[in-house]
């Protein structure tokens, strides 16, 4: 293990020595650690014929996990920065022509035709962003998304448990919804204040 932990640190932390400051208002997280990367990635059981919506994607280091495997990857990013990021990192490679960018607020944008969604949502757009996805027709198969521990306990609560919502009710009666993996803060570059916990 320590072998993979040292490994990790040289290659995400050049977007530190790049001297990207991350956003606290876009509440960037950049996931950095590549075994819960490929974990997430495994998740989806993404098709070769799927054409993926990947929300926030950084600095492209799941995205490029996801063009491995994917027809095609939507990239919604609010941050140039970033995008510019994600571009120089595609740029030459068998996965330039696989990546389309969208560029902006992902709940103002107006979403295109995917199979499949794999997002690491900041907590401030986290409702919103979940029921926009509910309501987009055509209906896709399967959404794979990283959300704050006390978040993904009301997505999944029931009837007569503390964290039973309003939120808990309108989102199950449009889908269903399980917790499928935990992951610790240490995986993050800028920690977020609590462990966030993947659903689908």
């Amino acid at each position: 293990m320590p072998k993979v932990k040292e490994k990790k640190t040289r290659v995400h932390d050049k977007v530190a020595m790049q001297g990207i400051q991350f956003n606290k208002d876009f509440g960037q997280h950049i996931l950095k650690n590549p075994l819960i990367i490929q974990a997430i990635v495994d998740k989806g059981c993404i098709r070769p014929t799927d054409t993926v919506l990947e929300i926030g994607p950084g600095t492209g280091n799941m995205t490029v996990k996801i063009l491995e495997q994917a027809k095609k990857v939507i990239a919604c990013e609010i941050d140039p920065r970033l995008v510019a990021e994600l571009q120089k990192r595609v740029q030459g490679t068998q996965f330039q022509t696989k990546l389309e960018i969208l560029i902006g607020d992902v709940i103002k944008t107006s979403l295109p035709f995917f199979n499949l969604c794999i997002a690491n949502i900041p907590y401030q757009i986290s409702s919103p962003l979940i029921f926009k996805l509910l309501l987009h027709r055509p209906v896709f198969r399967l959404a794979v998304l990283m959300v704050q521990r006390e978040f993904a306990q009301r997505l999944v609560a029931k009837p007569g448990e503390k964290l039973f919502c309003r939120l808990s009710i309108n989102v199950q009666l449009l889908a269903r919804v399980d917790i499928i993996l935990k992951v610790g803060k240490n995986n993050f570059r800028r920690r977020p204040r609590s462990s966030p916990v993947l659903s689908d």
